[in-house]
């Protein structure tokens, strides 16, 4: 594999060139903004959902002021991480939770698993290569795609446990005062085999995603390229030793 050049930084300034990300990555992520920012302030005001579309504005603002919350030493998110992001906030907050899609659409859940495994398999083959390319860690795509894989199944298995300590412990007492129902269970399945389901839509997703980012990367590669995402993580990693 072919390594990449680490960036010569100063402090306060910002590692990442806006200028040389391609204009349709940079068109898409203003449109997503837009939409849930809209979405947002409707579902405040008028929509009738207040909590979640706070939560989804407060992870809006999150992300497009990293420089405030960081100290400068992360002045912007990588703009394609940050495209992944948005869609997740898009279709959890905006359709799932305030739109009620888990509960109007049958599976709705199993694509929200699936697409939050394959975007985490991908953003994190994105890390753990830039990793070697900095020199940090020495292992093939093979090993990189395995530990991603195993990672994000393992993340899927913690959110399971999460969602059974609510269901079981904070739901009891929490549940009147919050927007939310139980989060084991489905339309069409009981809590346990809803759960299984859910951690086998997990495992499909990881591999999907972690393959997904071996992909790119061999094609960056092959046309001996380096990836804008990665050069975007490079950057910020060595911006955030100053």
């Amino acid at each position: 594999m072919k390594t990449i050049c680490v960036i010569n930084l100063q402090d306060n300034v910002c590692p990442i060139d806006l200028d040389k990300v391609q204009p349709w990555k940079r068109y898409l992520r203003w449109i997503f903004r837009l939409i849930i920012l809209i979405a947002s302030i409707y579902m405040i005001f008028l929509g009738g959902q207040r909590f979640f579309g706070s939560v989804a504005l407060l992870a809006l603002i999150i992300m497009v002021l990293p420089r405030f919350f960081t100290r400068n030493r992360i002045c912007v998110i990588p703009v394609e991480i940050e495209i992944l992001f948005l869609l997740v906030i898009f279709f959890e907050l905006i359709l799932a939770d305030a739109s009620s899609f888990y509960s109007r659409i049958p599976y709705y859940d199993k694509f929200m698993h699936s697409l939050v495994s394959i975007i985490t398999g991908l953003i994190g083959m994105m890390i753990i290569y830039t990793f070697y390319a900095l020199g940090k860690l020495r292992a093939s795509l093979a090993v990189m795609f395995a530990i991603i894989v195993l990672i994000t199944i393992g993340l899927g298995a913690i959110i399971e446990m999460v969602e059974f300590f609510y269901d079981q412990v904070l739901y009891p007492i929490l549940g009147q005062y919050l927007p939310t129902g139980l989060t084991q269970g489905a339309m069409s399945a009981s809590a346990l085999v809803d759960t299984m389901q859910d951690l086998y839509v997990d495992t499909l997703g990881a591999l999907i995603g972690a393959a997904l980012g071996v992909f790119f990367i061999k094609r960056a590669e092959n046309r001996g390229k380096n990836l804008e995402v990665v050069e975007e993580i490079e950057a910020l990693a060595g911006n955030s030793k100053k």
